[in-house]
Order: structure tokens, then C-alpha cells, then sequence
């Protein structure tokens, strides 16, 4: 039972692991385009404002010079792209080692192997995700207490829906 309580834990921390990846890069990268954006609005405006006053490119200039300095200053704000894929690589890590996790899972479940063979492929695989969560918590700059409940929330829900509820349809069908 320890055994599959492990994989049961793992499993559920693999899934929360990747919604907060997918999740947290796709807002970094929303805040990388409307950042963007912003600029080459402002720019453009600067260029084009020439035709109505001479004093708009002065002042565009500036507000991009400020918003390019509060991006140096709160780097928080806006993420490189390079780290953004390295989460993306970190993503997919993650899916492989789900994946895995499930294997063993099914073939314990199914009888195929016994409890201590699970644990020795378990720790085989858990020696694989060591230094990802230093990665990770390395990449992902900031998680609201608000935003890892929901996190959370979506992992559980999936781990029960696929696995629990399956669980129980199959000891109803085998009474």
C-alpha cells in the first residue's frame, strides 16, 4: 500500500507540476506580448505624432525609456523567452515522467509486477526529477497563494477522474 500511496503522491505532484508550467508560461508570455505591443504602439505613435506636434516623439521616446527601465528594475514583470522554454523543456520532462509514473502504476495495479519491483523502477525514476524542482523553482518567479489552490485543485481533479473514479467502476463491475 505504500507503494501505490508513493506513486498516488508523485503522480498528483507530476500533474501539478505541469498546469503550473503551462499555465505560468502562458501569462509570462501574454505579459511579453502586451509588453511588445506596447512599445511598438508607442513607438509607432511617436513616429507617426511627428505630423501633429514636434514634442510627440520627445515624449514617447521618454515613455518607452521608462516603461524599458521599470522592465530592468521588475524584471518580474517580463521573463525572457529563453527561460520560457526552458520551462517548456521542464513541461515536457514532466509529461515523460507522468507517463512513466502511470506505467508503473498499471503494471502494479494489474499484477504484471510485484511492490518491490514498483519501488525499485519508482526511485529509478524519482533520481530523474531531483534537480527539476530546483529548475523549476528557479524559473517560475512568483505563484499566488490564490493561483497554486488552483493549481492544486485541477491535478486533484484530474488524479481523481482518471484514476479513482476508473478504480471504482472496475470494483463495481468485478461485485
Amino acid at each position: 500500500m505504500i507503494c501505490r500511496n508513493r506513486i498516488w503522491e508523485e503522480l498528483k505532484q507530476a500533474k501539478a507540476n505541469i498546469i503550473c508550467i503551462q499555465k505560468y508560461t502562458d501569462k509570462r508570455r501574454g505579459y511579453n506580448r502586451a509588453y511588445n505591443g506596447f512599445v511598438a504602439i508607442t513607438a509607432s505613435a511617436g513616429a507617426l505624432g511627428t505630423l501633429l506636434n514636434d514634442k510627440v516623439p520627445f515624449f514617447t521616446s521618454m515613455l518607452i525609456g521608462f516603461v524599458s527601465i521599470i522592465k530592468s528594475v521588475l524584471p518580474n514583470f517580463v521573463q525572457g523567452e529563453s527561460e520560457l522554454s526552458s520551462l517548456d523543456v521542464l513541461a515536457d520532462f514532466y509529461n515523460k515522467y507522468m507517463n512513466s509514473l502511470e506505467n508503473i502504476w498499471y503494471r502494479l495495479d494489474h499484477d504484471i509486477i510485484d511492490e518491490k519491483q514498483a519501488m525499485d523502477e519508482f526511485f529509478k525514476l524519482k533520481e530523474t526529477e531531483c534537480d527539476k524542482m530546483s529548475q523549476m523553482n528557479r524559473l517560475v518567479r512568483n505563484i499566488s497563494r490564490k493561483f497554486q489552490k488552483k493549481i492544486d485543485d485541477e491535478a486533484e481533479t484530474y488524479i481523481n477522474r482518471v484514476y479513482y473514479e476508473k478504480s471504482e467502476e472496475q470494483q463495481e463491475t468485478n461485485t
